[in-house]
């Protein structure tokens, strides 16, 4: 019999709780379990638990022998080669799952960025990247790529921004997180911040990647900043 495995325990955000089952799922393919959803039930900054579980588009199993309870999949987590773990035949996975639920109706961006703000802060360098360490990255895509926009998703106030004010650049602040999260998804390239958020964007996302270096290293084929 396959041993079984589901991801469960966890409160925190969004995008901390979809990777970690994302974790699971990559995990379960590379040891030959069987990976068990359970649903999201609890997290913070008050997100509508019941339509983030239909986003994910992720079927609940009415298993109930579970060999394996984790929280995430340290090994994938941190991997020193996350390829190992999401294969294309996991990624194609993935992605079939999320598609299989309706998406929000958005305007596909041509460059976007992740910018983390709100809940960090200026003094956490394992997450905060600074004002002037994306001027570069900009100032580079905006030569890099003459034809395409910049969108910029983040949080707070537009004056907080105003070191990326240029003709090319726009920004979506506070919105809606299925359609920030999806905009991160269908961009023609995506810019991730050192966050989980943005990370599975990344996954999802089949376009090209410039991946910020944080504790969970990119996929081969993702370019560095």
């Amino acid at each position: 019999l396959m041993k079984t495995l589901t991801i469960k325990g966890k409160s925190d955000g969004f995008g901390a709780q979809y990777q970690a089952i994302l974790s699971g799922i990559a995990y379960c393919n590379y040891m030959n379990y069987k990976y068990i959803h359970t649903p999201f039930s609890r997290m913070s900054h008050n997100e509508n638990i019941t339509n983030l579980n239909q986003f994910i588009g992720i079927p609940p199993s009415n298993e109930t022998q579970i060999d394996i309870i984790e929280k995430c999949c340290g090994d994938v987590h941190f991997s020193k080669n996350p390829d190992i773990y999401y294969t294309p035949e996991v990624l194609t996975m993935i992605r079939t799952y999320y598609y299989s639920t309706n998406k929000p109706n958005i305007q596909n961006p041509d460059i976007a960025i992740h910018i983390r703000r709100g809940d960090v802060k200026e003094n956490n360098e394992k997450r905060f990247t600074n004002n002037n360490q994306y001027k570069q990255i900009i100032s580079v895509l905006l030569e890099t790529y003459p034809n395409y926009n910049i969108t910029i998703f983040s949080e707070g106030k537009k004056e907080d921004f105003n070191d990326f004010i240029h003709e090319r650049i726009y920004f979506q602040l506070n919105t809606d997180i299925e359609d920030t999260f999806h905009s991160l998804v269908s961009a023609k390239i995506l810019v991730t911040a050192k966050s989980s958020f943005s990370y599975c964007a990344a996954l999802l996302n089949n376009n090209d990647i410039y991946y910020l270096p944080f504790w969970h290293n990119p996929l081969k084929h993702w370019k560095l900043f």
